[in-house]
Order: structure tokens, then C-alpha cells, then sequence
């Protein structure tokens, strides 16, 4: 969740450093801080406070050698005293991760005489380097991690080695990068971009030493490790839109993430995966949040069109029910950043399992491709904004090609809708059109203590998908629910004043989504329809009605929660808040 970062620079890295971390505040915004080592004077300056990042900006600190750590509470609450980079006595420290046995470490560290600083996790760690510490700085980080027990990227720097920083990594990512005139460690590669030219992935268990003007990896012995470094495109860096949100920006960003995305998937060989497509009997799909709305809508297409049995799990459960994964299945892994912690230890036990694991992620570099056999990039872009917009529809995108590459696989030809995916970009920027309806139905509801999302069929991934829009980032309790569940006690909640949304592309049932309606209306709710059926919509008795430009109706569920997304925006925005930091969250979950 938090992000990390260090950098060697020989005219200077705190510059660096503040940019790096603005760009890494995605990842959290309670607290943030420094800590630069000049290799002159042998000083250790630390500047952290809660917060974000610019409240760390002031007078340049000289040095050669920096970390820095922008904060997602884990261990105690936001503020400066737990803020990172954690000191003790030549050491400085930043975290990202959960230190599982971090209790039991504090008691020993604290019965031998240490006088604990702050309320997490993180501290206890410097404090095992500072105390196992004989003169050998990676040693010393070597025997500390040894200790630990759970999740770990750490970047440490000692007063007594200028122009050196030790870093290790176990089940939390973290990437080293190189320019010419600098080098880097960091937990987020999109962060890297336009500043690194190329970058390594460090895998669980390794160490990255900055030392000398060079990167090594090594094992926990010091061994070298033999690594190939990539080239990284610096077009995965996001600049701040000149007005606005980043989630406005990246809403207005989805035509051209389709077109893109598109492009990536025609030029895929999914013949490399061929045989284990064709020969499953059945698939999971694991996901978490936004990415498992996604993973739902991949369910209902194959098992709609292949009459497979498709599984879908929740990544934080996956692993804990003890699931019924075996030799021959397939495993389909859904993740934006490619680091979601749950869900990469769900492809880990698929794997061990026997299954054939294919992800799905926005990241190329990402620990997820790395684990799995093979891999669909989507080409959504940078997503800064923590509420996830337009990776999820290029989720759904590379998800409904995945389901047609099923089909011709089972049955030698292609799906129907296969031949309109490549109507998606245009359908997407026919839906702007809404952004006028929807400001004004924000404006009508920014007042509302609740709302219902409701829909039928596929539609009701889109419902759940909206609501956590609007809980996400406009703090209004809302949910998505099958329009047919009203009766069974969700109706009970109705009042008057309350909104309903309706979404219904599915013709078959706009119908059944009117009863419902009427249902609702009738006890005072104030009621909502999206369809793209002009003469449903006609005849609705909805007090608000939105017309959705028109696709087939297997793909509506990748227009229909555009203006949806739009309207939490708004709703957010109305009510006083920064859409592209909602409190408590994060936008890469990599800590359970």
C-alpha cells in the first residue's frame, strides 16, 4: 500500500526524491517523509510529517543518497511520530508491508532496553538492524530480515556508508531502476517512468545494494545474482491534467485505453495457451474489489456462450476455503497493478495447485506476469486516481476477448459479439454525451444517506461496480444488487427521497427491471433508469431517465458503467471531496 522509494544521485537526489514521491501518493497520503545522506559530512537528515507530500517540500537537503515513504496506516494512526523513514542510531528506514510478528519483536527489543518511537510495525525492523549491527551494513539487513515474519520492501540507509542503500523484498514489489545520471529502488514501476530508462523486478527473498554507482542483486548471503535489466517506455508516466481530477482525466482517457487495449489483444498469440483452453472442463477467476465485477462479467460471458463452469472467488477468500483447484484447470487472475497482494498469493496456490494461470493486469513488469504462464496486458495508461475507471473497462475488454479465444477454441469459430469489440472505443466516446445528464443527477443526489444500484443478468455487475464508485469516493452507503433480491429485505429500506438506479440493456428483462421499479417508486423512492432501449426508456415510470449509447448487448456492461463512473465523480466532487484520494484507500493493495 505504501510507497517507497531511494535514490542515488551524484549532483544531488532530494529533487528526485519529492517527485518520485508525488508520483508514488497514490499509494498513500497519511503521512511522508525523507531521509538524505550526505556523503561529505556523514549526515543523516530526515524531514516527515503527516500529510502528503507537500508537506515535506522546503529548503533543498544536500546529499547524494536519499529514501523517502509516502504512508497507508497499517500500525497506528497518521501522524508525525509514526511516520516513516524510522531512525535508529546510524539507520533510517522506510516500509511498505506488514510485519506479522512485529509484537513479539517489539517486546524482546523493548525488554533489552530500546525505547520504541512509534506505534508500527516498521520501527521494529531498523531497530533489529541498529541492534544486530558489527560493522556490516548488508549483513546487518541480511540477519534483521531473517527475523521477520509477513510482508516486507525496505530501503535502509547507515551514516557509515555514504553512497549506499540496502534493500529487501519478500511478497511486497519492488523494482531497482537506472538512468545515466541516477539509480533508483522503488515500489511502483508507472512511478519510474520518464525518470528511469531501465528497470529489474526483484524477486521474494532478494536484496538490491546501491553501491559504488552501481546496482547489484544478491541473495541473502551477498551472492551477486545474475539479472536482466529492461527497458521501461516512459509513456506509462502520468502528468496532472491541467484542470480537474486525475479521475476525470482518466473517464475522459477510455476511448483511447480501448482502442489501445484492442490493438494489444490482436496482436496477442493466444495460440500459446491454446491446448489448456480447449481442454478445461472448468475455470476459476480470482480478483478483488473492481477487477472481481470484472471477473464476474467474465463468468457470465463463457458460461453464457462456452457452458463452462466458471468459478469466481474473491482473492482475500481464495486461498482460505481450501479450493477445489486441480491439474487441468485454468486460473484467471485479475489485477490492475499486477502487485494486489491477495490475489497473487491465489495464483501462488493455483500454481502449486497444477493449474494454468492467466493474468490479466494493466502492469507488463508486474509480479503477477511474473508468476504466471500467461499474460494479458491491457494498455489502459497510468491510472492515478484510486478509484479504479478506465482499467476496469479495458479489464472487461481483454476479458470478453479471453472468453471469445475460449470459444473458438472449444468450438472452431468466434462468438458473435466478437466482431463489435472493435466498436467499443467509439461507443465509449458516444457516452460522454451522459456527463451533462449525470452532473445533474449528482447534484440531485449529493444529499442522499443511501442509494440502491440494481440491474438483471450482466447488469448487475455493472450495478455492483457502481455503487462502489460511489461509496469509494463520495462516502455514500450504497449497493448493487440483483433487481430481484428487492423483496427479500432490501426493500425494506426504501423511503421516501431514497435513489434507485436501474440499469437495464438486457431486452429480454427490461420488463422485469420496470416491476421493479414501480416497486420502489410506489414506497417513495426517487427512481433512475439507464438503457439504451429508447422505447423502454419511453415508457418507464423512472423520475430520471439516461439514454446509454447502443452496442450488442453481450458488451453493454463496458459503456453502460461510464456514466456511472461519472456520476460518483461528481457526486464526490458535489459533496466537498478530492475524487482522486478517498480517505482509507489506497490504489495498489499489497498488504493483506
Amino acid at each position: 500500500m505504501c510507497g517507497i522509494i531511494g535514490c542515488f544521485k551524484k549532483e544531488g537526489c532530494y529533487d528526485t526524491l519529492l517527485t518520485l514521491l508525488h508520483r508514488l501518493e497514490y499509494r498513500g497520503y497519511d503521512s511522508a517523509g525523507i531521509a538524505v545522506l550526505s556523503s561529505g559530512r556523514k549526515t543523516l537528515t530526515v524531514r516527515k510529517r503527516k500529510g502528503g507530500v507537500s508537506g515535506i517540500e522546503g529548503r533543498r537537503i544536500a546529499g547524494e543518497t536519499g529514501i523517502g515513504h509516502t504512508r497507508w496506516a497499517t500500525h497506528g494512526a497518521p501522524s508525525d511520530r509514526n511516520a516513516h523513514p524510522h531512525v535508529c542510531g546510524k539507520f533510517a528506514l522506510v516500509h511498505n508491508g506488514i510485519i506479522e510478528n512485529y509484537l513479539s519483536l517489539k517486546e524482546e527489543l523493548v525488554r533489552g532496553g530500546a525505547e520504541v518511537a512509534s506505534d508500527t510495525d516498521s520501527e521494529v525492523i531498523v531497530r533489529l538492524i541498529e541492534k544486530v549491527y558489527t560493522g556490516d551494513f548488508f549483513a546487518a539487513v541480511a540477519a534483521a530480515c531473517k527475523r521477520l515474519q509477513g510482508s516486507y520492501a525496505i530501503a535502509v540507509l547507515c551514516k557509515d556508508a555514504p553512497g549506499e542503500i540496502v534493500c529487501a523484498k519478500y511478497k511486497s514489489p519492488l523494482v531497482a531502476g537506472a538512468s545515466d545520471d541516477a539509480l533508483y529502488v522503488c515500489s511502483d514501476i508507472p512511478a519510474l517512468c520518464g525518470e528511469a530508462e531501465y528497470i529489474c523486478t526483484a524477486n521474494d527473498g532478494e536484496f538490491i545494494r546501491i553501491k559504488d554507482s552501481k546496482i547489484v542483486f544478491c541473495d541473502e548471503d551477498g551472492a551477486e545474482i545474475s539479472k536482466v535489466f529492461e527497458r521501461v517506455s516512459p509513456v506509462l508516466r502520468a502528468e496532472k491534467p491541467q484542470q480537474g481530477s486525475f479521475m476525470e482525466q482518466e473517464i475522459r482517457e477510455i476511448p483511447r485505453a480501448l482502442a489501445e487495449t484492442y490493438v494489444g489483444l490482436k496482436g496477442l498469440d493466444f495460440a500459446v495457451c491454446a491446448r489448456e483452453l480447449r481442454q478445461t472442463k472448468r475455470l476459476f477467476a480470482v480478483a478483488c474489489g473492481t477487477a472481481y465485477h470484472a471477473a464476474l462479467a467474465f463468468k457470465d460471458a463463457v458460461e453464457r456462450d462456452s457452458k463452462i463452469p466458471v468459478l469466481c472467488h474473491t482473492a482475500s477468500e481464495f486461498r482460505y476455503r481450501k479450493p477445489l483447484v486441480c491439474q487441468g484447470d485454468v486460473v484467471v487472475a485479475v489485477s490492475q497493478s499486477g502487485e494486489t497482494a491477495d490475489t497473487l498469493e491465489a495464483v501462488r496456490l493455483a500454481k502449486n495447485c497444477g493449474a494454468y494461470v492467466i493474468a490479466v493486469t494493466n502492469i507488463e513488469h508486474s509480479s503477477i506476469t511474473g508468476l504466471a504462464d500467461f499474460s494479458i496486458v491491457m494498455r489502459a495508461g497510468p491510472e492515478i486516481a484510486v478509484a479504479a475507471t478506465k482499467s476496469y473497462n479495458c479489464q472487461l475488454l481483454c476479458l470478453y476477448y479471453l472468453a471469445a479465444q475460449l470459444y473458438f477454441y472449444k468450438n472452431a469459430q468466434m462468438p458473435a459479439y466478437y466482431s463489435q469489440l472493435c466498436l467499443l472505443p467509439e461507443a465509449a466516446r458516444a457516452a460522454f454525451d451522459t456527463f451533462i445528464p449525470m452532473r445533474i443527477l449528482a447534484e440531485k443526489c449529493k444529499s442522499a444517506r443511501g442509494m440502491y444500484f440494481l440491474g438483471r443478468d450482466r447488469d448487475v455487475r455493472t450495478a455492483a461496480e457502481g455503487a462502489l464508485k460511489v461509496k469509494e469516493i463520495a462516502y455514500v452507503f450504497a449497493e448493487g444488487y440483483a433487481a430481484g433480491e428487492l423483496k427479500h429485505g432490501t426493500i425494506a429500506l426504501i423511503e421516501e427521497g431514497f435513489p434507485v438506479i436501474m440499469i437495464a440493456t438486457n431486452s429480454a428483462l427490461t420488463g422485469k427491471c420496470e416491476n421493479a421499479l414501480e416497486e420502489v417508486r410506489a414506497r417513495g423512492a426517487y427512481t433512475v433508469l439507464f438503457t439504451q432501449d429508447e422505447g423502454a426508456m419511453s415508457k418507464s415510470c423512472a423520475d430520471f431517465k439516461c439514454l446509454l449509447p447502443s452496442v450488442c448487448e453481450e458488451l453493454m456492461p463496458v459503456i453502460s458503467v461510464i456514466p456511472l463512473q461519472y456520476f460518483a465523480c461528481r457526486m464526490c466532487i458535489e459533496r466537498g471531496y478530492d475524487p482522486d484520494k478517498p480517505r482509507n484507500l489506497a490504489k495498489s493493495v499489497t498488504v493483506e
